[in-house]
């Protein structure tokens, strides 16, 4: 068993980095402009998404089967050819062992 306890608060360094790569205070309140106190880090997945459906802001995963071509129900699906404008990309491959 480890006796490493993690910080309960992220360092200073993380705001600091945050401001030079994408020039904007993590820490600065986006609707009056003050600064914001961490008053506890949210680790569990399933409160984090509480909280985000609870304000709205839940992005739910793409459904996988919504937007997928389905077979006509009257006939076989046709391919057509298609060149890609690369030449020689649709000749085999030669694999000696």
């Amino acid at each position: 068993m480890s006796d490493h306890q993690p910080r309960r608060v992220p360092s200073k360094t993380w705001r600091e980095l945050i401001k030079k790569i994408w020039e904007v205070d993590p820490l600065s309140c986006p609707r009056c402009g003050y600064e914001m106190k961490i008053i506890s880090p949210i680790h569990e997945p399933d409160v984090i998404g509480r909280i985000l459906r609870h304000l709205g802001l839940w992005k739910q995963p793409p459904d996988p089967h919504e937007g997928k071509i389905k077979a006509p129900a009257d006939g076989p699906v046709v391919m057509e050819d298609f060149d890609d404008g690369w030449p020689g990309y649709e000749e085999p491959v030669w694999v000696y062992h």
